[in-house]
């Protein structure tokens, strides 16, 4: 049933770019790589069991640059970050299977330590700072306001490489992820 779902999302994804006249390049989790001309683009991870919210962030990360992959369930975008050298990922703060935090310890776990943007429909100030707490770099409601969410992956970006010596990532402590001290 998943099968018949992803390939339902995979046309109507190719329908929606054609009918834009749209380049985003989306990638889904049982590609080994990403569709993209330069296969050292870096690489996103979108996770939501939403397939409206998978589709527009993984819009917004194309527009910035990123070959994005996407998860509708935790445990795939556990696989793909043990797999994929990520350098971002953008999760839905509640997925089928799990939830932001299983994912904050598979991208603490994983090699390239890729900073986590947390996504809630609700938004809630609590909610941000036990997100924040948990390692997340930022905690944004969902939908964004226009402009935030590339103003965050590009903060995010930068973070990330500040935080890398000779190619590899080092840790980054919780007192410099986030936006807000």
């Amino acid at each position: 049933m998943i099968q018949s779902q992803v390939a339902t999302l995979a046309y109507q994804l190719s329908e929606i770019r054609d009918q834009e006249g749209d380049s985003s390049d989306v990638t889904f989790p049982w590609r080994v790589r990403p569709r993209s001309t330069n296969l050292n683009c870096p690489k996103g991870l979108v996770v939501s069991s939403d397939e409206e919210v998978l589709q527009k962030l993984a819009k917004i990360m194309g527009q910035c640059g990123l070959a994005t992959f996407l998860a509708f369930r935790v445990g795939e975008g556990i696989r793909i970050l043990g797999r994929e050298k990520v350098c971002l990922v953008l999760c839905d703060d509640r997925v089928i299977d799990g939830n932001y935090e299983d994912i904050l310890s598979a991208a603490e776990r994983s090699s390239a330590k890729a900073p986590v943007i947390v996504f809630s429909s609700t938004g809630d100030w609590p909610d941000y700072f036990k997100a924040i707490r948990a390692g997340a770099f930022d905690y944004m409601a969902y939908p964004p306001f226009l402009g935030d969410l590339p103003r965050v992956i590009c903060n995010a970006l930068a973070s990330r490489m500040a935080n890398t010596v000779d190619g590899n990532v080092t840790k980054v402590s919780n007192s410099s992820r986030g936006e807000m001290l």
